[in-house]
């Protein structure tokens, strides 16, 4: 009995040795998991400081940066690409985006407006009874670039500030010389650059036509040369938009499209990946393949099984255009569905164009360029387009304008690259077209000031070349009244303070000899230097004076970063002077930028 009972008891202790031993295991166990989490919990939190730290100092860097002065009220928005993908038609500007912030010409920063548009007023979708309202379609050349790749170095990096472009100045010439009763006409700049007809088409029937239009100007073509000389079995116009690709990928859930995805969000996102990349345009460089801003760029390589014969080689070149061609006819067909008029127009090419090369388009042709496209020569095929485009419109009945051989017999400075042109390249295209719009659209007589005659004489501001005949002695020396002559504002100025009644406070231009001026511009030196009222007059023997324009104090713009005022006449005006001269408010203190003056 005694035996069985220390039985029973050291069973009883070995059980509660097992259940301290299994206590104890489990006890370590919770402590090793306990630890393992606090490990984890601080790891997290290390490494989640760590991304905080970056993306503060990143915002840091950033904030000194010139991106700090460009988003003053929104800095966030210096994560945001100038683009953005849309699933219906390719991509489209971001609203609010600072599309232009290069400030050589004393320039504003250019923002998109809500709609994203190159414009600095606001749209509203339902158009004020007062506004006859045109939209002006196209790429980078209707939208205003400046030269880029490989020409930019050699030309300055000539950029276009916008009212240097082409639908700005269409505006300020129709509401001059063709002025609609009751109503103001405006012009907006619906461009994106990189787009070709099938962008064209579908941003139309998606977006543009909500804000109900009353014409539609389309200025491309240059555009189509990379999709049309691409000559594959499996070619489709659709598949060849400057995005396209990634988009696919995105659409299609797969590896490459949630890697671009997420580069994106993080791009848009986190100020680190915009410190990272630089602030460049994440959707143009992830695409595969991309070319910088404009059509797809030329590509010598086509797969050796890709590779045809002469004669299929035309029968491709046909198909391809073909296709543009009735995406073109598409296109006017929506909006002619809408009642909408439209107006297409070519735009020149520089390897196709026989104009005598200025000394800057000298420096184009030895560069390597745009001159072929997948090893087939872009001037024959923009010419072979443009004669398929020309014969659609005799036989469709739309109005077509071809520009490409426009400047021909001009030896002024037209291209800043292949395809983009100067400011006064774009006067005289806006020129043409609101000559159109006037005779055909607005059914108004053209006079003979409407008509171009020697188109070379628009290119030069006749100030710049001019002199000062008269003007009251500077404060300083380096506030002389040459300073005005620079052609674009800068910070140097022309300040004078008159306190001698017997010399005027005015200023006298001498543009050495009689010209037909019907384009002016004015600088202020600031707010509190820009007249209560101003004149400015014109003479030929400065005997006789006739008044050109005035203004005042509530008529300046803001499209440089100084108070302006932008004049273009109705009617030219002969002049060999031009006198400006304060008449109310201060009139006893000039302050000035900039004066320009054009044919």
């Amino acid at each position: 009995m005694s035996n069985e009972t220390d039985n029973l008891h050291v069973a009883s202790e070995t059980k509660e040795d097992e259940t301290i031993k299994k206590r104890g295991l489990a006890r370590r166990c919770l402590a090793s998991l306990a630890r393992f989490l606090m490990y984890g919990v601080f790891l997290v939190a290390a490494v989640g400081l760590l991304l905080w730290g970056l993306e503060n100092l990143a915002g840091y860097a950033l904030g000194r940066t010139v991106l700090a002065a460009v988003y003053p009220k929104d800095f966030s928005m210096v994560r945001r690409d100038f683009t953005r993908p849309v699933s219906h038609y390719d991509y489209d500007f971001v609203p609010g985006v600072c599309l232009e912030y290069n400030i050589l010409k004393g320039n504003r920063y250019e923002y998109a407006n809500n709609a994203g548009f190159r414009d600095p007023r606001e749209i509203s979708m339902e158009k004020p009874a007062d506004e006859f309202r045109i939209f002006f379609n196209g790429g980078s050349t209707a939208y205003g670039l400046g030269a880029v790749g490989e020409a930019a170095p050699p030309m300055g990096f000539y950029s276009l500030e916008f009212r240097e472009t082409i639908p700005h100045m269409m505006e300020m010439i129709l509401n001059a010389t063709a002025p609609i009763p009751g109503k103001r006409i405006r012009v907006y700049n619906t461009s994106v650059w990189g787009y070709s007809y099938q962008h064209h088409i579908m941003r139309y029937l998606a977006k543009l036509r909500l804000y109900q239009p009353d014409l539609v100007v389309s200025l491309d073509g240059a555009n189509e040369l990379g999709p049309v000389s691409k000559l594959t079995k499996d070619w489709n116009y659709f598949r060849e938009g400057q995005f396209n690709g990634i988009l696919r990928q995105m659409f299609a859930y797969d590896g490459g499209g949630l890697s671009s995805y997420l580069t994106l969000w993080l791009k848009n996102n986190t100020f680190v990946m915009t410190f990272l990349w630089g602030g460049r345009d994440l959707f143009q460089v992830l695409d595969h393949g991309a070319r910088p801003l404009d059509a797809p760029g030329p590509q010598s390589h086509i797969d050796e099984s890709e590779k045809r014969s002469v004669e299929e080689m035309s029968r491709l070149v046909d198909r391809n255009a073909g296709t543009v061609v009735r995406i073109v006819e598409n296109y006017h067909s929506a909006l002619q569905n809408d009642g909408v008029p439209h107006i297409l127009a070519l735009q020149p090419w520089f390897y196709l164009s026989k104009k005598p090369l200025h000394e800057k388009e000298q420096i184009l042709a030895n560069l390597s360029g745009y001159r072929n496209y997948f090893g087939v020569p872009s001037d024959k095929i923009y010419k072979l387009l443009i004669d398929k485009v020309s014969e659609s419109a005799k036989n469709k009945g739309y109005f077509l304008v071809d520009f490409s051989d426009y400047f021909d017999d001009v030896s002024e400075w037209v291209f800043t690259d292949w395809c983009h042109l100067t400011a006064g390249a774009n006067y005289l295209v806006a020129k043409e077209l609101a000559n159109l719009i006037k005779e055909h659209f607005l059914t108004q007589n053209l006079t003979e000031s409407d008509k171009v005659k020697t188109k070379g004489d628009y290119f030069w501001d006749l100030a710049a070349s001019g002199s000062i005949a008269y003007a009251p002695a500077g404060d300083s020396q380096e506030t002389q009244p040459d300073n005005i002559l620079s052609g674009y504002p800068s910070e140097s100025l022309y300040s004078a303070t008159v306190r001698d009644s017997e010399n005027p406070s005015e200023v006298v231009l001498d543009l050495g000899e009689s010209q037909q001026v019907s384009r002016m511009r004015l600088v202020w030196g600031d707010e509190a230097s820009v007249p209560e009222q101003w004149i400015v007059e014109a003479s030929s023997d400065r005997q006789t004076w006739r008044t050109f324009v005035q203004g005042d104090k509530k008529s300046t713009d803001e499209y440089s970063r100084w108070p302006g005022f932008e004049h273009y006449a109705a009617e030219p005006t002969e002049a060999r002077f031009l006198k400006y001269r304060p008449v109310k408010g201060n009139t006893q203190t000039i302050k000035l930028r900039s004066w320009s003056v054009f044919r």
